[in-house]
């Protein structure tokens, strides 16, 4: 029997204003939000009533372990609103006794009051987009809030945490961003660290077409750091989390024990999750499918979904998996790595071509394990720390490569 998806994503698209290195899909609304009664609050509404259509559009479903509330910026929305959703996955999936229920917030967007109210909501882990403690570095990035925000949201997310009400929390930071040289970065850690949560998220700034950034460079108007200078940054960051008893378990996370982020597990160890909200991605039986990014597109998709069963990527299917390169990519940012034996075995091959295929891929990485960027246990493949997590585009580039080949 096939398993139903353990784990949901909820998008709220919704923003004050896009940063200059986001391509996400968000509606920026303004400083002046009220999403109950105030200026904002008719499109907000009006999302979430489609939104709420969608998650009930599911009709055969398991209690959910995972719920993770991302966007945009979810903590524009009332705890009352954030309760609403909760409680329809309570009454129409159910969620498990001790769930992992996270929502992410940012700095300048929520106040106590409100942390206590999405706590009340059912919250039990916040992921605090900070980016940085500097107010030079946050200003170049088109961020809203400055160091002070940050540093009172550490605050209540710490006493919170401190005092039982939470499970977990994460700070999440922006490494490579304009204006952040060593030294600025160095501090932007020691920051986080007066702070000692319990999750740590570390992004590599990506330069996405499209973006504020995007035309910046190739106006030549965007200085960023070099290679050498990022793993120079990458490299102290290493060395000092694990020193503060933090332990790199995927590429871009850190975590104390015991504070692992179960929700994106999920999508790095290859199982199902539903997703709802515009131009969010599901996944639930190995087939992706993302929806409209434009309001109006999404609108009549979930309109269309209600009545027809639009796409049928959403109902439970045989013999749907993920592509085995997608499969290696995803667990290869864990630190476990990935067993290879057993992929390959999964892709029910026969015994000629699986053997033929895992000699070609073992020869592939043959001079990645020799220099000591992958690491060979068993059956089992993981990178390195710290270099080979660092360089891991190297080995996946050449992975890809022989996947195309015996694909």
């Amino acid at each position: 029997m096939k398993k139903f998806p353990r784990s949901a994503y909820i998008h709220i698209p919704f923003c004050h204003r896009r940063c200059f290195y986001c391509d996400f899909a968000v509606i920026p609304l303004g400083n002046n939000i009220e999403s109950l009664n105030g200026y904002g609050s008719t499109t907000i509404k009006e999302y979430l009533t489609f939104l709420k259509k969608e998650i009930l559009s599911i009709k055969h479903k398991s209690p959910l372990s995972t719920i993770y509330i991302g966007g945009g910026t979810p903590s524009i929305l009332d705890p009352l609103q954030i309760k609403d959703l909760i409680n329809l996955f309570k009454e129409n999936y159910r969620i498990d006794y001790g769930a992992e229920i996270t929502m992410e917030v940012d700095p300048a967007s929520f106040n106590e009051d409100d942390l206590h109210g999405f706590i009340k909501a059912g919250i039990n882990r916040f992921s605090l987009g900070a980016q940085s403690f500097n107010n030079k570095i946050l200003k170049q990035a088109g961020r809203r809030h400055c160091s002070k925000d940050v540093e009172k949201s550490c605050y209540w997310l710490k006493r919170v945490y401190d005092n039982g009400l939470i499970k977990s929390w994460s700070l999440d930071l922006i490494q490579n961003l304009p204006m952040s040289s060593f030294k600025e970065w160095q501090e932007d850690l020691k920051n986080s660290l007066k702070f000692y949560p319990p999750h740590i998220s570390i992004y590599d700034l990506n330069i996405e077409p499209g973006t504020v950034f995007q035309k910046l460079i190739d106006l030549g108007k965007l200085s960023l750091p070099n290679d050498d200078d990022s793993f120079k940054n990458s490299e102290q960051t290493n060395l000092l989390l694990r020193a503060s008893g933090y332990s790199r378990y995927e590429i871009s996370n850190y975590s104390l024990p015991g504070h692992q982020s179960r929700h994106n597990r999920v999508y790095w160890t290859g199982q199902g999750w539903w997703s709802f909200g515009q131009g969010s991605t599901s996944s639930p039986w190995g087939e992706k499918f993302t929806r409209p990014r434009i309001s109006k597109e999404y609108k009549n998709w979930v309109i269309k979904q209600c009545e027809i069963k639009l796409d049928s990527s959403l109902v439970n299917q045989e013999n749907i998996y993920k592509e085995l390169d997608e499969k290696i990519m995803l667990g290869m940012r864990l630190r476990e790595g990935v067993n290879i034996h057993k992929l390959i075995n999964e892709q029910n091959w026969n015994k000629k071509k699986s053997e033929i295929a895992l000699i070609k891929l073992l020869k592939e990485w043959e001079r990645f394990l020799e220099s000591g960027l992958l690491i060979k246990r068993g059956n089992r493949f993981s990178l390195s720390d710290h270099r080979g997590m660092e360089l891991s585009n190297q080995i996946l580039i050449s992975m890809f490569k022989w996947w195309e080949k015996v694909n």
